[in-house]
């Protein structure tokens, strides 16, 4: 334990110092007790079929709204089967530090 404390320690001054980013940051909520909570059931609502509703994705327990990207997570864009569930897996193999990196952490799921 004290080692990875030490490890971490050491990366984020050489981070600070260099202008380095960790490749996958941590969500700004860390917690997801404080955050909205989502069924599997009320995901699928936000799968981007509706243009009046935000288009939502889950990844590691976290809701992230990927709205801004619509173009490719409405329905006939290239990510749509992402859309509105839990797509940890898919993402784990190629993306899911790139919506880390890019979009914003609005619930858990349950």
């Amino acid at each position: 334990m004290r080692r990875i404390f030490i490890a971490v320690f050491v990366l984020s001054v050489f981070g600070t110092i260099f202008g380095l980013r960790m490749t996958t940051p941590a969500p700004a909520v860390t917690t997801s007790s404080i955050l909205p909570q989502f069924t599997a059931e009320q995901l699928k609502e936000f799968d981007g079929s509706n243009p009046d509703k935000p288009i939502y994705l889950a990844l590691d327990g976290f809701v992230y709204d990927v709205t801004e990207g619509k173009e490719f997570y409405q329905p006939g864009g290239a990510y749509h089967n992402l859309a509105g569930k839990d797509s940890s897996g898919p993402l784990h193999l190629v993306g899911g530090s790139i919506i880390k990196h890019k979009y914003k952490v609005i619930g858990a799921l349950k």
